[in-house]
């Protein structure tokens, strides 16, 4: 009977799967291998406590936004908080997408996007990236001229693919001025290219950022938006009123005050070099450049290399049977001791 009450829309719904396998070297997730900064756990006790976790959480994370204003260089009135980016994306859908509406996205590219939609019951408009996963911005424009869609979701730098968007063509994609626009920056940092300073100009684009990757808090779900004041209420109107922990904007506040993460993101980048510099260097793999803190690699037998791996304590992302990512795998960027291992295991399994 219950199958019986189940949406439509969802019927036969496969969700967003997460790997559940132990290893030594995690790097299949995108996170950095950094713990709290020192400062943050000297005074872990004391965060918490002032936190009050007795009380109901701030509905709007008043003191996180003001700082989140400082780091974007825009007004208070132009953030808005959730419970990780993926709660940003929901609320998006929730608010702009009525039941066969168009959504865009790229393919390849986070799955999420493809899961809301379907859960709005939205059209989802698949754009193919070139073969070298560049952006073709006239097949972007030929499909929201096409469909009209209500929601057209750019990510840049893309993932599971590393590669970035141009700013002019994100801009062409805006001047078409049909339906929202989200440009999803969530690896910012790692590439520091953004089109933050265009939401005023632009009264449908909506920048998403992050604070799971740069900043070394993917357990403490917290995920941030930049758009005009309008975007904003509207999207207030579907938020839950708390949807922001209190231990989770606190700890997000002092991460953000301490700046230890700009040490943290010149460590990945300089690490993301070294990593791709070495497996240049073994037969076998085919690179793809990347501007994030990952980078995806090809293979002739993807599953054998990524089960070799696990057996050798690596746990990577096995995209090999994805549309468009055929035979590939996405490495997150380690330290350089998880850096030179993978490669060591890869050297062994390739040889």
């Amino acid at each position: 009977m219950i199958s019986d009450l189940l949406r439509e829309e969802i019927k036969g719904f496969k969700n967003y799967e997460v790997n559940d396998i132990e290893c030594k070297y995690k790097m299949d997730a995108n996170e950095t291998p950094f713990r709290l900064p020192e400062r943050t756990m000297e005074a872990l006790s004391e965060i918490i406590a002032a936190a009050n976790v007795n009380r109901y959480p701030d509905p709007i994370s008043r003191k996180l936004k003001r700082k989140l204003s400082e780091y974007l260089g825009v007004s208070e009135e132009n953030i808005m908080i959730g419970n990780g980016g993926d709660e940003l994306i929901h609320l998006i859908m929730l608010s702009f997408v009525n039941k066969n509406d168009g959504v865009v996205y790229p393919l390849p590219s986070f799955a999420m996007y493809k899961v809301y939609s379907q859960i709005a019951g939205a059209k989802q408009i698949e754009v193919s990236l070139n073969e070298d996963y560049s952006y073709d911005v006239d097949k972007f424009s030929d499909a929201i001229d096409k469909y009209n869609p209500k929601v057209i979701i750019l990510c840049t730098p893309n993932n599971p693919t590393g590669n970035v968007m141009k700013r002019e063509d994100i801009i062409k994609i805006l001047q078409l001025k049909k339906g929202i626009v989200v440009v999803d920056e969530a690896y910012y940092e790692f590439d520091g290219e953004t089109v933050v300073d265009l939401i005023n100009k632009y009264e449908n684009l909506i920048v998403l950022r992050t604070m799971s990757k740069a900043f070394s808090l993917a357990g403490i779900r917290v995920g941030y938006l930049a758009a005009n004041p309008e975007i904003i209420k509207c999207l207030n109107l579907v938020k839950a009123p708390y949807n922001v922990n209190s231990v989770s904007q606190a700890l997000a506040l002092n991460v953000l005050e301490s700046e230890v993460f700009k040490d943290r993101i010149e460590y990945i980048i300089n690490e993301r070099q070294y990593l791709y510099e070495g497996l240049k260097g073994i037969n076998g793999i085919k690179l793809y450049p990347s501007r994030a803190n990952f980078i995806l690699a090809k293979f002739q037998d993807a599953d054998y290399v990524y089960k070799s791996l696990i057996e050798r304590g690596i746990l990577v992302r096995n995209f090999s049977n994805s549309p468009g990512l055929c035979g590939t795998l996405r490495i997150t960027v380690g330290t350089r001791e998880a850096n030179n291992y993978l490669i060591k295991c890869l050297k062994e399994v390739l040889a």
